[in-house]
C-alpha cells in the first residue's frame, strides 16, 4: 500500500495505536473480496456514496428525521469502535484507547483531526474538549454537489464521536458541531462535553435524548443526567436502559391517554413503566395508587374513583393494580365500568401489571376489560433476551453503585448468563463483585459473585408436602403408595414393564408390590 512521502514521519506520533500501527494492521484481501483492520471487516467506497444518503434521506423523510437517523447510526459506530479497540488492544493505556477514536478516523479516511484541548478524567467523569475537523467527508461532498449548506451537515461524524467517547465514561457525551466547512467556514469545528455540562434544557441534548437513543440498544448507562423519560427518580441511566424496548410504545400510550397493559418477568420493569407513564402525563404530579389484587383497599379505591369521575374531580389520578390477572370478576366488571365512565380527557388512567405474558393475560381477563386496557399492550422482556443492553446497564448499575466499571472481558461475559432473576439479580451480583474489587471489575470477580440457589432435596420438598396429610389422618403410606402404581398403569395404558421403569423398578419388583 502506498503512502505519501511527506506523511511517513507523522505515523508514529501521538497515542498507541498511533496511525502506523493501524495501517500495519490493515490488511487487504482483495481476492476473497475483503479488507480488514485486527479482524474487523471494512470497507472501501466512494466518498460520494455519504452525501447521496444524506440528500436521498432528506428528500423522503424530512431533514429531522434524516439527521436523528445518521446521528443515530453514527453514535452506534462510534460505540462499536470503542468496544472495538478496548478489545483488539487490551493493553493500551486507558487514555490511549480513548484518544485512538481520532486516529481511526483518520485512518479510514474520514476526515483529519487537529486537537484544540481534550481534557478528560475518567475516575470523577470529567470531560470537555474541541477538535478541528479538516477536510470532513460529509462537509466536502455535500458543498462539492449541493453547494452552501445553511446548517452544519456532519451528523454522522457527530454521532460518532459522541458515542466513542461515551463508551469510556458513566455519562452520556455529545459533541455538537458549531462550524462546519459545508456553510464555508474553513475546517469543522465540535466541541465535546458530559451531558451535565451542556445542561438538560438544551435543545441538541433533549433531541439527543428523546429521539437519537431510545430506539437504540446503546442507550445512556449514565446514571448522572436526567434523561426525558427516566421516571423513577433513583436511577435515571437505569430507568432508561430498562424502558428502551418499548419507550416509543410508552410516549405513545402516554400521548394518547390510554389505559395500559404491562406484561413481563418480575424485575423486567413492570413498575418503571407504570411509573413512567405517570410522571410523563401527569409532570410527577397528582395521585398514583398502586394496589396488588386482593388488597383490602382495592375496592374501596374503585369506589372512591367511581365517584370523583362522576363529579369530575379526578386530578392526574393513576391506579396500577399489580397481579391484574388474577382480579376477581366482580372486580373484573367495576373495573371496566369505571374506564367506561371516564369522560374524554379524563386525568384518569388505568394500568394493569401482570407477569404473565399478554396472551395469558388476555385468556384470564373479561374480553371488554382487555380491549379497555390492552389498545397497545406492553410486553417487557426478561435480561437473557437483551443481551446487547446488558454491558450498558450494568455501567448504569455500577455508576450508582460509585463501583468501578466492568472490564471489557467482564461486559462481554454478560450475556452468557441467564439472569432469571433479571435485574434485581444483575444488580445483586454487581454489587457483591463491586465490594470485592479495587479496580476494574475482571470477568473472574463476576463469575465469583454469581449466586446459585442451593438445590432443594426432594425428599425435604416431599415430606413438607405430605406431613401435614398423613398428621391429620387424611391419608397412608400404604394409601399413598398404591395410588403411586396405579397412576403408572394407567399412564403406561396398563403395561407392566413400562410403569415398572416409570417407578423406577423392575417389573418383578412391581408385580410383587401389587400382589
Amino acid at each position: 500500500m502506498k503512502t505519501h512521502a511527506d506523511q511517513k514521519d507523522l505515523l508514529d506520533r501521538g497515542g498507541r495505536p498511533t496511525l502506523g500501527d493501524l495501517l500495519e494492521k490493515l490488511e487487504f484481501r482483495p481476492a476473497d473480496g475483503s479488507i480488514q483492520l485486527n479482524g474487523a471487516r471494512m470497507l472501501l467506497q466512494r466518498a460520494s456514496f455519504v452525501a447521496d444518503v444524506q440528500n436521498q434521506l432528506t428528500r423522503w423523510y424530512g431533514e429531522h428525521e434524516a439527521q436523528v437517523l445518521l446521528l443515530r447510526l453514527g453514535y452506534r459506530a462510534g460505540r462499536e469502535d470503542a468496544l472495538f479497540v478496548q478489545q483488539a488492544w487490551p493493553n493500551l493505556d486507558i487514555g490511549d484507547a480513548f484518544t485512538a477514536g481520532t486516529r481511526l478516523h483518520m485512518v479510514t479516511g474520514t476526515v483529519r483531526v487537529e486537537t484544540i484541548f481534550n481534557d478528560f478524567d475518567f475516575r470523577s467523569d470529567k470531560f470537555s474538549s474541541e477538535f478541528l475537523w479538516h477536510g470532513s467527508v460529509e462537509a466536502s461532498e455535500y458543498h462539492r454537489q449541493y453547494g452552501r449548506a445553511l446548517a452544519p451537515v456532519c451528523w454522522g461524524q457527530t454521532g460518532y464521536a459522541s458515542g466513542y467517547a461515551s463508551q469510556f465514561f458513566r455519562k452520556l457525551v455529545i459533541f455538537k458541531e458549531e462550524h462546519c466547512a459545508a456553510m464555508g467556514h474553513k475546517s469543522c469545528r465540535v466541541v465535546g462535553k458530559t451531558i451535565d455540562s451542556w445542561g438538560e434544557d438544551d435543545p441538541f441534548v433533549q433531541m439527543f435524548l428523546k429521539e437519537v437513543l431510545p430506539t437504540r440498544a446503546e442507550m445512556p448507562r449514565f446514571g448522572r443526567g436526567k434523561p426525558h423519560y427516566a421516571p423513577s427518580g433513583r436511577n435515571d441511566g437505569i430507568d432508561a436502559l430498562m424502558l428502551a424496548p418499548v419507550h416509543n410504545d410508552l410516549t405513545t400510550i402516554a400521548r394518547h391517554r390510554l389505559h395500559a397493559l404491562i406484561c413481563g418477568p418480575v424485575g423486567s420493569g413492570r413498575m418503571r413503566a407504570a411509573n413512567w407513564l405517570h410522571q410523563e402525563s401527569a409532570d410527577g404530579h397528582g395521585t398514583f395508587t398502586c394496589l396488588a389484587v386482593g388488597a383490602a383497599k382495592l375496592s374501596e379505591t374503585l369506589e372512591r374513583l367511581a365517584t370523583a369521575l362522576r363529579q369530575r374531580q379526578t386530578q392526574h389520578e393513576t391506579l396500577v393494580i399489580e397481579g391484574i390477572d388474577a382480579l376477581p370478576a366482580d372486580q373484573q366488571q367495576a373495573l371496566f365500568r369505571l374506564i367506561n365512565a371516564a369522560p374524554p380527557r379524563a386525568q384518569f388512567r388505568v394500568i394493569g401489571l401482570s407477569d404473565l405474558s399478554v396472551q395469558a393475560v388476555a385468556a384470564k381477563l373479561r374480553p371488554d376489560l382487555m380491549h379497555a386496557l390492552g389498545v397497545l399492550p406492553i410486553n417487557l422482556p426478561p435480561l437473557n433476551a437483551r443481551a446487547d443492553d446488558l454491558p450498558a446497564l450494568a455501567a448504569a448499575v455500577l455508576s450508582g453503585l460509585n463501583s468501578p466499571p466492568l472490564t471489557p472481558e467482564a461486559a462481554a461475559a454478560l450475556g452468557t448468563q441467564p439472569w432469571p432473576g433479571n435485574l434485581p439479580e444483575l444488580t445483586a451480583t454487581l454489587h457483591r463483585a463491586s465490594l470485592s474489587s479495587d479496580g476494574p471489575i475482571t470477568a473472574a470477580q463476576l463469575s465469583d459473585s454469581m449466586w446459585s440457589p442451593a438445590t432443594a432435596d426432594p425428599a425435604d420438598e416431599l415430606w413438607d408436602l405430605l406431613h401435614p396429610a398423613l398428621q391429620s389422618g387424611e391419608t397412608t403410606i400404604e394409601a399413598l403408595t398404591a395410588g403411586l402404581y396405579a397412576r403408572a398403569l394407567k399412564e403406561s395404558d396398563g403395561n407392566m414393564s413400562k410403569a415398572a421403569r416409570l417407578l423406577g423398578l423392575s417389573r418383578a419388583q412391581l408385580a410383587y408390590r401389587l400382589r
